[in-house]
């Protein structure tokens, strides 16, 4: 918080905030303590690993219920000196509750990306796996719910700012 007072996570309307004792909230707070990250023109930035989870044609969101508050694809922070392929098979399994194994890098690419965590940009590794049927997805607290949408579905979805702009703006979607 810019008061500099400690904080605590507040829960409202199922989506998560943090909240100093003067009663200040925000959805995002500077929290880089263990999280693989370094300094480019006096700007903090995150290194961060995604999944584009691809089943019968349809891809994997997740309905964030941290900030951003939007449907995003199974993503997350590279921990201090990880190797990024591991940290997403560690990301889908802790968000998705899925298992998957020799997931392909597709790019690498600095996106704006403003997180909970206080980096207004993120270094992204972008990877994608194919799973096939039966696939059980269950959620972490991370998120309220997923769902598969159909590629032509994505313009009409509220989406994270790196999930918009890796399958609408690149038009990433060659799996």
């Amino acid at each position: 918080m810019d008061c500099g007072k400690e904080t605590q996570i507040k829960t409202e309307d199922g989506k998560e905030y943090y909240i100093c004792s003067e009663g200040h909230k925000n959805s995002r707070m500077i929290l880089n303590k263990g999280l693989e990250h370094y300094n480019e023109e006096g700007e903090i930035v995150h290194v961060s690993v995604g999944a584009v989870i691809v089943k019968s044609g349809k891809i994997l969101l997740l309905n964030r219920r941290k900030y951003p508050f939007k449907y995003t694809i199974p993503a997350g922070h590279l921990e201090e000196g990880e190797n990024p392929e591991k940290a997403i098979i560690r990301e889908v399994k802790e968000e998705t509750n899925l298992e998957i194994s020799a997931p392909e890098l597709k790019l690498e690419e600095k996106v704006e990306d403003p997180c909970r965590r206080g980096a207004d940009y993120h270094y992204w590794y972008l990877y994608t796996k194919t799973v096939e049927e039966p696939v059980e997805v269950s959620t972490n607290d991370e998120a309220s719910d997923f769902r598969w949408v159909d590629p032509s579905e994505l313009k009409k979805i509220e989406l994270t700012e790196p999930t918009k702009h890796f399958l609408i703006d690149k038009q990433f979607q060659d799996f």
